[in-house]
């Protein structure tokens, strides 16, 4: 099978990424007006309810098959019982997850108040498993994955506008959330068919993909742990106002992050094969060329983030969360770091089936993270939520890179940093001096965005930064 640019999968998954986020912020100010705070808190409570029953039915699966199934690629017979080992041990994780989802409804009384609203978003459970996006990932269709995403989700977006008509078409609007998922799932099961056969088996050889399955599903645990603990130990230390502030930081960091994050998550398969197939040279050579297309790329965005975050933040959420600025400057800086914790965990020790290290920098992270939000938040509200997740992503990449310190060796380029360092100058100075009143907030904010991207771009071209070379080399790579 030829293998597909890790350029473009990376650019597929960046628009990806790019429209889960547009779709949202869409379709959010009509839904939250039509609906109202109520049956809004209702849907929101219900779905996070749901989130932990998704956790337990996924099972840390999805990164584990990945990791695994890159390495049968080429070879049907085996990658068909690969995946149907892992879709056998997935579907009896779903069956668990229902059944602790059913007994819950029935002896919890608060869920029994949103029943049918979780009976319903439930559905999602069933059909994420018989959809193994995980297969499609080892395969690196994200040409397929992409287009299949947005289409369904348009055709949501216009459900939405067209039966979400007033306050008591909650369920209507859950079905349509829900159908996006379900519709994608079903297509990816009907196209699996195009790499290997999946079936059903109950035998010894599960046993084998329990344990390492596990460990990732620990991960997982320690990583919703380290997610939540910000926003709930300020809900319970500060206030409702506070939480509103930092949720609104929160979200466009992980917008941010998600976008950055994209490069990576195309490359953990390809990096897995290398290293079944025992190519060193390759592993070696694509491992550099992403950390050094990282720095060019995420060093200008942490910069451009933090100089921005104002503008940013009275554009998509209002001047009555301004408050909200430092603390989103703050976790500007532990995007940068966010960034390539991820990247020696999930390229450098889970592709080298280390991911117990990386089950040991989270869980540290995740405690770093609990302790100092119970010390700080009481002081500093979310500004000290968001120091404290800057240190606990700084404590987890620290220990990612000790622990991948004699499994790779990264070689920084001096011309890239030189360009980089220049580009991000002028970045700052047109975020410092360039401002046209009569555009508005909005209208300033995205000519100030558009002038430093341009003018970032030609210093680099004019620098000529390795960067597109590094491109070209992935290009010839697949």
């Amino acid at each position: 099978m030829k293998k597909k640019s890790l350029t473009i999968n990376a650019i597929l998954n960046g628009i990806k990424t790019a429209m889960s986020v547009i779709f949202p912020l869409i379709s959010f100010p009509y839904v939250s007006r039509i609906l109202q705070v109520e049956n809004i808190g209702k849907y929101n409570f219900s779905t996070s309810i749901i989130s932990y029953f998704q956790l337990i039915a996924g099972l840390g699966i999805v990164t584990y098959s990945v990791r695994e199934g890159a390495r049968y690629i080429g070879n049907s017979k085996k990658m068909s019982e690969f995946s149907s080992e892992i879709f056998s041990i997935n579907l009896i994780s779903t069956c668990i997850a229902y059944l602790f989802l059913f007994l819950c409804i029935f002896i919890i009384p608060k869920f029994q108040e949103y029943e049918v609203l979780i009976l319903i978003l439930s559905i999602q459970l069933f059909f994420t498993t018989i959809g193994v996006e995980w297969l499609y990932q080892i395969y690196e269709n994200f040409l397929y994955i992409t287009v299949r995403s947005i289409l369904l989700q348009a055709i949501s977006l216009v459900l939405m506008f067209l039966l979400v008509k007033n306050k008591s078409d909650l369920y209507i609007y859950a079905c349509i959330t829900v159908f996006a998922n379900v519709g994608a799932n079903i297509i990816n099961w009907i196209q699996a068919k195009k790499y290997c056969k999946i079936r059903i088996i109950f035998s010894k050889n599960l046993i084998i993909h329990i344990r390492p399955v596990l460990v990732f599903f620990a991960m997982e645990v320690a990583k919703i742990i380290y997610i939540s603990s910000d926003t709930t130990i300020l809900g319970f230390m500060a206030s409702d106002y506070n939480v509103g502030l930092y949720s609104v930081a929160t979200k466009i960091y992980t917008i941010v992050k998600s976008m950055l994050a994209s490069i990576l998550i195309v490359a953990i398969p390809r990096l897995s094969n290398y290293l079944a197939n025992n190519k060193k040279e390759e592993y070696n050579d694509t491992l550099n060329s992403i950390v050094n297309s990282l720095v060019a790329i995420v060093v200008p965005a942490v910069v451009g983030l933090g100089l921005m975050s104002s503008n940013i933040i009275g554009m998509l959420s209002g001047e009555q969360y301004m408050e909200g600025t430092k603390a989103l400057q703050i976790l500007s800086l532990a995007l940068f770091v966010s960034v390539f914790g991820w990247f020696y965990n999930s390229c450098v020790l889970v592709p080298n089936k280390k991911e117990k290290k990386v089950l040991i920098a989270m869980i540290a992270s995740a405690l770093i993270n609990v302790i100092l939000n119970l010390i700080m938040i009481p002081f500093g509200k979310q500004n000290a939520a968001a120091f404290t997740t800057f240190l606990a992503e700084l404590c987890s990449l620290l220990i990612c890179v000790y622990y991948s310190k004699d499994i790779v060796k990264i070689k920084l380029d001096k011309r890239n940093i030189v360009s980089t360092t220049f580009g991000t100058f002028v970045i700052v100075v047109i975020c410092k001096t360039v401002y046209i009143e009569n555009f508005g907030q909005i209208g300033n904010t995205i000519v100030i965005i558009i002038l430093a991207t341009i003018a970032y771009a030609c210093v680099l071209l004019i620098m000529k930064n390795p960067i597109i070379n590094y491109g070209k080399r992935l290009r010839r790579r697949g």
